[in-house]
């Protein structure tokens, strides 16, 4: 699994951390941000903003990433673009011979366990 912070949308809070990467076991791209916690208390949770890329397969290229993450007004870089390529490349799909992957695919495709 690749991770990597990329720059926030425009007129995010201080804090917020935005975060894309290849999970190979899901055979998905990802992008997630979060801001810190509501309380000021960094013992309490984070708050989520968005969170994509969560089902196998969910996001197969990373020009679907893009497009998801400007639903949210971030760009992604073409640096990180291009290195998530070679992330994806390198890593490839490992979700064959997962029953986990197998069980999250079959609980988010069609609404419960086979």
């Amino acid at each position: 699994m690749s991770r990597r912070i990329i720059p926030n949308a425009l007129g995010s809070p201080a804090g917020r951390e935005t975060t894309v990467g290849w999970d190979a076991p899901l055979n998905t791209f990802f992008a997630m941000a979060f801001d810190p916690p509501a309380s000021g208390d960094l013992d309490d949770d984070e708050v989520e903003v968005f969170w994509v890329g969560t089902a196998p397969g969910e996001i197969p290229t990373v020009q679907r990433l893009a497009k998801a993450l400007a639903q949210h007004g971030v760009e992604l870089p073409m640096l990180v673009a291009q290195r998530l390529s070679e992330d994806c490349a390198g890593e490839g799909d490992q979700s064959q011979g997962r029953p986990g992957s197998a069980l999250i695919a079959s609980m988010t495709q069609s609404g419960g366990p086979r």
